[in-house]
């Protein structure tokens, strides 16, 4: 009857949030109770596991001082070899053994009551995965490693099968932070109650329903594709969808107003979520990224996404275009470079694949064409850099390859243009790098370059040469011939150099149509691996070779020697032995004008031995002149020596117009206009009018004038409508503009 009201009274106690029964065990070791000192908790059972010569026996304190056995009324007793104890209420026990006591065979258990109590809840409304804080209060005892926990009834405020929803470790009154989990039922009659784990004690719950709702999964379902063109759209499309339920869609976070229906049409380009409500919780998507692609981009990078050819739209990082005039193209490496390029003016060119690109079309670069890696082979196409433009990033694995008959052209050289040297990268193939650069003081122009491979006897036709010369030909060009000045420095590798070329005694030589020039006194190259040789006040062009004191440039050298003295020339040459000689025309012509004249024969002297001969010429202005000597035999066959260059230092007379007059012309006083024109060498000259567009809109003058002549030239423009133009005065590659004003 005693254990069943004790058990009862323990089922009541529980309920209220005190202790569960904890057994606890004490031993003796010798004459000594292990533990001596012991705090328990109401309800707590106690087991005396002790040897068959002790018991213990419950006496009061004032006996336990003193050692003595005296059973206090109504305390416990546990017989000799051990026995169990349940306590019941809270109290401190004193106890001994009754035989052993006065040895001080004795022990304390100290019985309190430890209780937990859950706190109420606030709000009493919760969303599926929701926070909750979980107030309790603690009081008796608790161990160092106590925890308490947070549990969740099932929807009916029953915990046959309770959910922890939070714990936290303390021996203290306190809160616990606690989530809803998102896997229970929705339902209205759930409880939260607190458990300790040492000791076990289970409090009662919150003590009011608590209301549990769910939670609608937001997500998204797109109707199409996600990345488009702009212009484009794609439908957006909310889950789950019910009238009970409303929509907010955000982009980049940010709610889009208005947009609260179940679907959405995006059109442009962001991560889209969309919150999703029953009127009590709500959830948000996760982020639907929307790329939109610009339609007409201006920067387009390579990525042979589809195939090879420029011209797929795959091809490119932009999934709507391929590049059009004025765009910036990028081609990187990794990946099979573009074929098929267009006709195109472009504003940046940026190639950085090892593999580089071949022209199919003429291309130009508006802006800057920038080398990382690879080269840029022409074929038949012509690569324009524009005016203002610039090549940066050119190197020896980097450059413009001119294995056909196109060109590498730079326009803006010159007087109000780019100034200074502008490199012109360029080789015969991927492994022959033989740039030149060009300093123009002269008009600004257009220059177009081009290296080939071998060195031709007739310049651009004929034999290679085999020894004695840089086995490259440069072709260089003028947008509009005449008016330059420039300063050229070649470039060339020691594998470029010929059989028996002399480093150290070689010079920069112009093929001007009829021979091979040299423009300089033979001299040494500069720099290595990388050799230099610089030619400077060139102002006739193509092709342009490099030979030594030995190469056959010009054609074949004689004994022949020109001397300056008083303003005329003194032209000697001796032959070593003659037969069937005639004699010698002697010729000579303007550095810059193809045409040779002949001033003079000199009959032979001996067609059996030596001979020394001599002519004196008197240029009609100073300059540079070109002599050479054609000696013609009996039978009238001709051979022509190497060409002489001569620097006569006297005033030039200039080729010019010297003076328009009236200038402004006046329709209304007739249209007629005199014009004063100055020639050094005699010859054909043409006389043009020109409008601003560079059409010409009337010939003027066409015909001979004579060597270092003066004339004044006449015209009737009473036909013309007022504005301004140019006069264009031509002999051979040399030309002289003159601007006018026509008014009424």
């Amino acid at each position: 009857m005693r254990l069943f009201t004790i058990l009862g009274v323990l089922f009541l106690v529980l309920h209220a949030g005190t202790a569960t029964g904890t057994t606890h065990t004490i031993t003796n070791s010798g004459f000594t109770f292990s533990p001596s000192s012991l705090t328990i908790s109401v309800g707590d059972t106690v087991v005396f596991s002790i040897a068959s010569s002790h018991n213990a026996v419950e006496v009061s304190q004032a006996t336990w001082n003193s050692n003595g056995n005296t059973p206090l009324s109504g305390g416990f007793s546990v017989p000799f070899g051990g026995g169990t104890v349940i306590f019941s209420s809270a109290a401190t026990h004193y106890y001994v053994c009754s035989p052993h006591a006065s040895l001080g065979m004795k022990g304390v258990i100290n019985v309190v009551q430890t209780t937990v109590s859950t706190g109420s809840i606030s709000p009493t409304s919760f969303c599926k995965g929701d926070a909750v804080t979980v107030p309790y209060t603690a009081s008796g005892g608790f161990t160092s490693g106590n925890s308490f926990t947070a549990q969740l009834s099932d929807a009916t405020g029953g915990f046959a099968s309770p959910t922890a929803i939070g714990s936290v470790s303390s021996t203290t009154s306190g809160q616990i932070n606690a989530t809803i989990p998102t896997t229970v039922a929705a339902g209205t009659g759930y409880r939260i109650r607190v458990v300790s784990s040492t000791p076990l004690v289970i409090a009662a719950d919150n003590g009011t329903d608590l209301t549990v709702f769910d939670v609608p999964n937001a997500s998204i379902s797109p109707a199409g594709p996600t990345s488009f063109c702009d212009g484009s759209s794609v439908t957006l499309n909310a889950l789950p969808t019910g009238s009970s339920l409303s929509y907010t869609w955000r982009r980049d976070g940010v709610v889009i107003p208005g947009a609260t229906n179940a679907s959405y049409v995006a059109t442009v380009a962001g991560q889209y979520t969309v919150e999703v409500s029953n009127g009590s919780c709500a959830s948000i998507s996760a982020a639907r990224p929307v790329i939109v692609f610009d339609a007409d981009p201006t920067t387009l990078t390579w990525t042979a996404g589809v195939d090879t050819d420029w011209g797929t739209v795959g091809n490119w990082d932009s999934q709507c275009a391929v590049p059009t005039a004025g765009d910036t193209v990028i081609i990187n490496g990794g990946v099979q470079p573009p074929s098929g390029i267009p006709a195109l003016s472009l504003a940046r060119l940026v190639l950085n694949n090892s593999a580089g690109i071949s022209l199919s079309n003429d291309l130009e670069v508006t802006g800057t064409l920038e080398f990382s890696s690879g080269s840029i082979t022409l074929g038949a196409a012509n690569l324009t850099i524009a005016a203002g433009a610039s090549i940066t990033g050119a190197g020896a694995a980097r450059f413009i390859v001119t294995d056909g008959s196109g060109e590498l052209r730079q326009a803006g050289l010159g007087s109000g243009g780019r100034s200074g040297a502008v490199l012109f990268p360029v080789g015969v193939n991927a492994f022959s790098y033989t740039p030149i650069s060009i300093s123009n003081a002269g008009t600004l122009d257009e220059f177009r370059v081009a290296v080939r491979e071998d060195v031709l006897d007739g310049g651009s036709s004929g034999s290679p040469l085999g020894t004695n010369v840089v086995d490259r030909t440069w072709f260089i060009s003028e947008g509009t011939a005449g008016g330059s000045n420039a300063d050229v420095l070649f470039s060339w590798n020691s594998g470029e150099e010929l059989p028996a070329f002399t480093r150290t005694a070689c010079y920069v030589a112009h093929h001007d149509g009829s021979d091979w020039v040299p423009l300089q006194s033979v001299g040494a190259a500069t720099g290595g691996p990388v050799y230099q040789r610089a030619v400077t006040g060139v102002t006739a062009f193509s092709p342009f070779a490099i030979g030594d004191g030995s190469s056959p440039l010009p054609v074949e050298y004689r004994t022949l020697s020109a001397d300056v003295q008083n303003e005329r020339v003194q032209l000697l040459w001796e032959t070593a032995t003659e037969s069937n000689n005639a004699g010698f025309e002697v010729q000579r012509r303007v550095s810059d004008v193809a045409q040779w004249r002949t001033l003079g024969f000199v009959s032979a002297q001996s067609n059996r031995g030596a001979a020394s001969y001599r002519f004196t010429d008197t240029p009609p202005n100073g300059g540079s002149w070109m002599y050479r000597l054609r000696q013609i035999d009996l039978d009238g066959s001709a051979t022509v020596s190497p060409v002489l260059r001569v620097e006569l230092r006297m005033p030039a007379r200039s080729f010019a117009i010297e003076d328009v007059y009236p200038n402004p012309l006046r329709l209304s006083s007739g249209g007629l206009v005199s014009l004063r024109v100055t020639v050094a060498e005699a010859g054909p000259v043409r006389l043009t009018l020109h409008d601003l567009l560079g059409r010409q809109v009337a010939m003027l003058y066409e015909g001979m004038l004579g060597e270092g002549s003066t004339a004044t030239l006449r015209a009737d423009l009473s036909t013309l409508s007022p504005g301004v133009y140019i006069y264009r005065f031509e002999q051979g590659t040399r030309t002289q503009h003159s601007r006018t004003v026509i008014l009424r």
